[in-house]
């Protein structure tokens, strides 16, 4: 079944595969690892990183093997992806086939495996697919403690533990996790039949984090100060009711109705399960997941709601619905048996139908990432010729906010960590921030339409910053030096993709790249 499984993620991935990184943290990582291997340091741009280590350090097996097959060491942040989704797909088919059944784990790890947020960020260097896989796994493995009460197993668990925290920072939310479940679900005697759990819980957890307080200590002096202390994020400390409430209530939008959770289909399969699981008095179940969710939200409560900051959550909605769908089936089954129906056409009726429903969601995904893969390359074949023909110059290059990942705070400590600059060469001025060019006369401007045209709903700024970019070329009387144009969705997931539950989902997602520069 984990074979399947390994088919059903890898084969959807493969026609994305490439050397192509994309915006900061993709980079940040990748650049990471290369200073590792180059420096023995861990350094993003000759700086201290603000990020943990452990994508970095993960990348570096998987760079030294595509180089090694002759290909370029980009690759490898495709192929590290992959490995790492295909883990927490494993994981969850565990976890499901050891809390309900077979059946029920099988479909959950299906749909992580196709859903957007963890397909998209699958295929790039980024820290959620391992940060994933690693909590995961350390909630099978204390699954597995409870049966065996084997050392080995509960230090597994907490030493995966800590490397979620060593993957993203934000992971350290799930530290009472283990504790809620335990106590709620009356499994406290494991504290008394196994006298050694704290001591060897707090070791695999030391152990887990360890690379990441030796990288600190030899940073900063300290191995407690994390890299994002850097930033100096005191002014977003602010308690905040009204925020708190908007973005809880946001949270359960997006898992009842947005397709990262294949709802709202797969909200009403789960609202079956969750009264039969009720009726049942599955204890287990519900001091396992309700914990699981409820921490996995507090720092999308904080920092803001974000489809891939959900990732966390998602396995344990998905093993709900699942589970709903499981029972459904034998529903249906108990009906069409008891009026004379084959069990065989049962199931064959059963998964046409699952087919039917839930393909539009699958489709959404691949169209999606198409979207993205498209964008990775055409902006990298801008980013690149702009630098070409601006040579050794010290010519800045102004992009769009989405190509120049500046923010106040990234202005505010100095970082400048995007792939614009990887792949041109050159330093990047964003038009968002007028004041860092203004004074500059020799820029060149890379933009792309599609965000300028009206065709999408990413940003609300996109007629503020399309009159900025008008007001300049005007100003500075440029010319169009180039045009470079990804290729449009595939007609046949368009057509399809009208069948799901989404209204963007109709908007045509085309990268149209110019290169401006002054006349000669």
């Amino acid at each position: 079944m984990l074979f399947v499984l390994f088919l059903i993620t890898v084969l959807p991935r493969l026609q994305f595969q490439g050397p192509y990184l994309y915006n900061g943290d993709p980079v940040a990582y990748f650049s990471g690892a290369e200073s590792i291997l180059e420096n023995g340091k861990y350094l993003i741009d000759g700086k201290t990183p603000i990020w943990p280590i452990g994508t970095s350090l993960t990348l570096i097996p998987f760079m030294q093997v595509t180089k090694s097959l002759g290909g370029s060491t980009e690759s490898g942040a495709f192929w590290h992806g992959v490995f790492f989704i295909f883990m927490a797909v494993a994981f969850t088919y565990l976890l499901g086939k050891r809390i309900f059944n077979p059946a029920t784990g099988l479909i959950a790890a299906i749909l992580l495996s196709l859903a957007e947020s963890p397909f998209i960020h699958s295929i790039n260097s980024a820290s959620d697919p391992g940060s994933l896989a690693m909590l995961l796994g350390a909630i099978y493995l204390m699954l597995l403690f409870l049966d065996t009460q084997s050392p080995r197993d509960l230090f597994l668990s907490f030493f995966m533990l800590g490397l979620a925290f060593v993957f993203r920072w934000n992971y350290v939310f799930f530290l009472p996790l283990f504790l809620v479940y335990l106590v709620g679900d009356r499994r406290i005697w494991a504290f008394h039949l196994y006298p050694s759990f704290w001591l060897l819980g707090f070791f695999g957890f030391l152990a887990g984090i360890s690379i990441q307080l030796i990288t600190n200590y030899s940073h900063f002096g300290n191995p407690f100060q994390i890299g994002y202390g850097q930033l100096d994020y005191s002014e977003q400390f602010v308690f905040s009711v009204f925020v708190y409430l908007k973005n809880i209530l946001r949270i359960v939008y997006r898992m009842l109705f947005t397709w990262d959770f294949f709802s709202p289909l797969l909200a009403m399969f789960g609202v079956l399960a969750i009264i039969g699981l009720w009726k049942e008095r599955r204890r287990d179940v519900f001091w396992l997941l309700v914990p699981w969710v409820v921490l996995g939200s507090l720092s999308v409560v904080y920092f803001g709601v974000k489809p891939r900051l959900l990732m966390p959550i998602m396995p344990a909605m998905f093993l709900i619905g699942a589970e709903g769908v499981v029972r459904a089936f034998y529903a249906l089954r108990k009906s069409l048996l008891s009026s004379g129906v084959s069990p065989r056409v049962t199931v064959v009726a059963f998964v046409l139908m699952g087919t039917i429903l839930f393909s539009p969601m699958f489709v959404r995904t691949l169209l999606h990432a198409h979207g993205h893969f498209q964008e990775k390359v055409t902006m990298q074949k801008a980013f690149r010729w702009t630098g070409a023909q601006l040579g050794n110059t010290q010519i800045k290059i102004i992009t769009q906010p989405v190509y120049a990942g500046q923010n106040p705070d990234w202005l505010r400590a100095g970082w400048d960590v995007w792939a614009s600059k990887r792949y041109s060469g050159h330093k990047i001025r964003s038009l968002e921030f007028p004041e860092t060019w203004e004074n500059e006369d020799q820029n060149w401007v890379v933009i792309n339409q599609f965000w300028f045209v009206g065709r999408n709903m990413r940003f609300d700024n996109t007629q503020e910053m399309s009159q900025r970019f008008d007001s300049l070329k005007t100003a500075r009387g440029l010319e169009l030096k180039a045009r470079f144009d990804g290729h449009s969705e595939p007609l046949l997931l368009k057509k399809l993709n009208m069948l799901s539950f989404y209204p963007v989902d109709f908007f045509e997602y085309r990268s149209e790249f110019e290169v401006w520069g002054p006349k000669e």
